[in-house]
């Protein structure tokens, strides 16, 4: 019943960085104009949910293999919850260029958050609609433990990244600017989304402990 543990692991982020770069400003104020265009920036998260795919064709040792816990005489993988997560984080960055070449820069932060697929697995050895239900119903939880945790975690992520003063970034050259924003940037998001992976580790321990597997195969012993 548990998810697949590489779900878990923190996928890749794919960044696009659009500059626009304004005409030079003139070096008394442009500290001053950087600090207006910072104050312009936008943040935004986003959930995209998906819809679950239901798979029946494995059976438990398929299902063991896959989610990682070995099949006994105790213990049996009746149930897989596989979610792939996948985000992708946009980067539009304002810019503006000093007489001396420096530049500052001031990005705007759209990052959606959601999965490529979500799959739920039951065994072929649940023959009966009981049984599939009974499983199903644990399998559920953990799709809820995903869904939720990435919608309240796109709102928390953005409030996190809001409380942050806006300020604008500084760069040498704008080929610096050009390495240098994706690297802040991810820097100040990959905390968070390594926070939002351990709730969600731990949410799914807490529902796939003995004793919630007894309780499911107890109640499997009374359907019909």
């Amino acid at each position: 019943m548990p998810p697949l543990p590489a779900t878990l692991t923190r996928y890749g982020l794919l960044i696009a960085v659009l500059a626009a770069l304004p005409a030079s400003a003139a070096s008394p104020d442009f500290a001053a104009r950087c600090n207006a265009l910072a104050a312009a920036a936008r943040v935004r998260v986003v959930f995209e949910d998906r819809p679950v795919a239901y798979d029946n064709h494995h059976d438990t040792a398929a299902l063991g293999r896959r989610s990682g816990a070995a099949a006994s005489r105790n213990h049996s993988v009746l149930g897989v919850t596989h979610a792939t997560p996948q985000s992708r984080l946009e980067v539009t960055a304002r810019a503006l260029v000093d007489t001396d070449g420096r530049v500052c820069a001031a990005p705007d932060i759209t990052l959606n958050l959601g999965f490529s697929e979500m799959t739920v697995s039951l065994a072929r050895e649940l023959t009966t609609a009981c049984q599939r239900q009974l499983v199903g119903a644990h399998e559920q939880q953990h799709v809820a433990i995903w869904r939720n945790h990435y919608r309240a975690g796109a709102r928390l992520i953005e409030t996190r990244l809001r409380q942050t003063p806006p300020a604008p970034l500084y760069f040498a050259t704008r080929q610096a600017m050009q390495h240098g924003l994706s690297v802040q940037i991810k820097a100040r998001i990959a905390p968070l989304l390594a926070r939002l992976d351990a709730g969600i580790g731990a949410a799914h321990a807490s529902i796939d402990s003995p004793a919630a597997y007894r309780e499911v195969e107890s109640r499997m012993r009374t359907c019909p």
